[in-house]
């Protein structure tokens, strides 16, 4: 166990950051160290200087371009109880696309509760309804067509699983989740949260070692940019609260997925214990697959 401190004690130690393009998924280097860029403050005003720091939104989605935002939306249940993002983030996020050239926004997430609900409790239908070319997309499990088959013969447990249809038409997918603590996965940040873009989680739950599923959803949909909306954390009682939450005012963004969430871990005590990323299972899975880096020696923190 180690505090938050020591942690960006040990981010902050040398090395050289990963030397790739902004919104360029690739961890073919394992040696080399991640970069998770920090900000505190509200949404409108972070985010901005976190994607600036990065390069610019513009780095990452071309004009003309067809983006995906993946918020967590699955719960018909306010902003305040930090189950779901903050309307602000995705509101500040699909602008941010929106003035980099995107021709099409589409917030999608398979909602666990009715998805008009949804759309309306989390207050992210309000948010983002002036803005032209945003839809947001809430595909039910009980709407096959709206899903695609895929396989991977790389996975060992999620060797094939159904996706929503429109990742096939996405150019870019940025995860955008609030910071919660989870009963069955410890925390849900970025990759615990792409479960909703799956038709039949139930089955990682129930037949399958669920940490490594979890990890394993990375062989079919990669986003190129995480961004942890930590303005408010729900740190027991997870996912669906109602819960303790605390205010963080925190945002933090990679192009790293498990780096960015291994660095989520360390901004809270989730269930009363302080805990580092590795010592999640389905993030020290995906760092063993190849996919990022989960040990915080390999992680430098950017304050902006």
């Amino acid at each position: 166990m180690t505090s938050r401190r020591d942690f960006l004690k040990t981010t902050a130690v040398g090395g050289v950051a990963l030397s790739l393009p902004v919104g360029v998924f690739a961890m073919d280097t394992p040696t080399a160290k991640s970069e998770v860029f920090v900000g505190k403050g509200k949404a409108a005003d972070v985010i901005p200087k976190i994607l600036a720091k990065m390069g610019g939104m513009a780095s990452i989605i071309k004009p003309g371009a067809r983006v995906m935002i993946k918020p967590n939306m699955g719960f018909a249940n306010p902003p305040e109880w930090a189950t779901t993002t903050s309307p602000e983030a995705v509101y500040t996020v699909a602008k941010l696309c929106l003035d980099a050239g995107a021709k099409r926004v589409v917030i999608c997430d398979n909602t666990l509760h009715d998805p008009e609900f949804c759309k309306q409790k989390t207050g992210i239908a309000d948010a983002v309804k002036g803005l032209k070319g945003v839809v947001i997309f809430t595909p039910r499990s009980d709407q096959p067509n709206l899903f695609e088959e895929k396989t991977s013969d790389k996975a060992k447990y999620l060797a094939r699983t159904d996706v929503v249809k429109e990742l096939a038409r996405t150019d870019a997918l940025i995860c955008v989740p609030i910071a919660k603590s989870h009963s069955a996965g410890g925390v849900s940040f970025g990759i615990k949260g792409l479960m909703g873009l799956i038709r039949d989680r139930g089955i990682m739950h129930r037949e399958m070692d669920l940490h490594t599923a979890i990890a394993e959803q990375l062989y079919y949909f990669k986003p190129v940019i995480t961004i942890i909306d930590g303005s408010r954390a729900l740190i027991d009682n997870g996912p669906a609260g109602p819960g303790k939450v605390i205010e963080l005012n925190t945002f933090a963004a990679s192009i790293d997925p498990v780096a960015v969430d291994s660095y989520g871990v360390s901004l809270a005590s989730w269930f009363g214990r302080k805990c580092e990323g590795k010592n999640v299972r389905h993030l020290e899975q995906a760092s063993k697959l190849g996919f990022g880096n989960v040990e915080s020696s390999m992680i430098t923190e950017i304050t902006v």
